[in-house]
């Protein structure tokens, strides 16, 4: 089985090329929606590195940002993770679930 290229092998393109998509009739609203779901992301990434933070505490009594960068979580911990991740998107995008 091929090994998945690691991130720092992967080159994304800085810009997107086109037009911005619009769901709304009012670009304002995709503005703010655009605005919120971003706020949503930093918000996950900022509980996922508290997580992490948390966890090398528990096992050690002072740590580094290299500690913190070098950090990868097991199953477990991913598992853990992904049900906070979508209990969060559930919880705050509840207004908008489908019918």
């Amino acid at each position: 089985m091929d090994e998945l290229p690691s991130a720092d092998q992967v080159k994304l393109p800085r810009s997107s090329k086109g037009r911005r998509p619009r769901f709304f009739e009012d670009p304002a609203i995709d503005q703010v929606m655009t605005f919120f779901l971003e706020l949503m992301t930093e918000v996950a990434v900022v509980r996922e590195r508290l997580d992490t933070v948390e966890r090398l505490l528990e096992t050690k009594s002072s740590i580094t940002r290299a500690d913190i960068e070098a950090y990868r979580a097991d199953e477990a911990v991913e598992a853990e993770r992904l049900a906070w991740r979508n209990a969060y998107v559930q919880r705050v995008m509840r207004m908008h679930a489908p019918d």
